[in-house]
C-alpha cells in the first residue's frame, strides 16, 4: 500500500462564547456531552476567523458519519435541536 497526502488543513479551535454556551445548555438540560475534535471540514472553520463559532454534534448509530448509511435516533435529533435553540436564545439575550 502507498499513502499519499493530498491536503493538510490546520485545526481551527473553537473557544469561548458558542462552545461554552452549548456546554452549559446541554448540562442544564441534563444531556450527556463531550468535547471532541472533528477532522471534517465545515463552514464553521471559515466563520471562526470572523465571529464566535461552534459546532454541535449528535450521536449516529455505529459512529458512522458523512455516509448515506448514517442514522440518528429522533430523540437525539430533538435533543440537538433543543440545545441549538436554547443556545441561540441564551446568546441573543446577552
Amino acid at each position: 500500500m502507498t499513502v499519499t497526502q493530498v491536503s493538510r488543513t490546520e485545526p481551527v479551535p473553537f473557544r469561548g462564547l458558542v462552545r461554552d454556551t452549548v456546554g452549559r445548555v446541554a448540562e442544564r438540560l441534563g444531556l450527556s456531552q463531550m468535547r471532541i475534535l472533528s477532522g471534517a471540514g465545515h463552514d464553521a472553520e471559515n466563520l471562526a476567523t470572523v465571529c464566535p463559532t461552534g459546532m454541535l454534534f449528535v450521536p449516529c448509530r455505529g459512529g458512522i458519519s458523512r455516509s448515506a448509511r448514517k442514522y440518528t435516533e429522533s430523540t437525539h435529533l430533538a435533543a440537538g435541536a433543543r440545545v441549538l435553540a436554547e443556545t441561540l436564545v441564551d446568546i441573543a439575550n446577552r
